[in-house]
């Protein structure tokens, strides 16, 4: 239930190290995607991600990079809440760690490609 206002420290920090909504990564499971399936989008709605609506709430904007991490749909009567607050399964666990490395570069070479000003340190071109 913390993640539904996980927004108030992202808003604190934010404020903290002057900070603008463009300035801000959000990192988040996603439903939509298979597991393993990453994606970055900017801006747009919370799809119903109360994590996400938060930070949309505390920084009165929706203009956050956001890398949507696949974790797939609940099958059968599993509810979204039992589902998304589960352990993953065994088979899940063994891919979680490519999952989580796979995202960390994929992030990285995004903020490298559209945050560092040329002939900045990090620059490689």
């Amino acid at each position: 239930r913390l993640m539904n206002l996980n927004g108030l420290s992202v808003a604190s920090a934010a404020e903290m190290y002057s900070l603008r909504p463009e300035d801000i990564y959000l990192v988040h499971d996603d439903l939509d995607k298979a597991l393993g399936k990453v994606a970055i989008k900017l801006g747009g709605s919370a799809r119903g991600h109360n994590g996400v609506r938060s930070c949309i709430s505390a920084l009165r904007s929706n203009e956050m990079t956001r890398l949507r991490v696949g974790i797939g749909r609940p099958e059968g009567a599993v509810t979204v809440t039992s589902y998304v607050l589960a352990l993953f399964s065994a088979e899940e666990q063994e891919r979680l760690e490519q999952v989580l490395a796979q995202a960390a570069t994929f992030l990285l070479e995004h903020i490298l490609r559209t945050k560092v000003p040329a002939g900045e340190p990090g620059d490689r071109g």
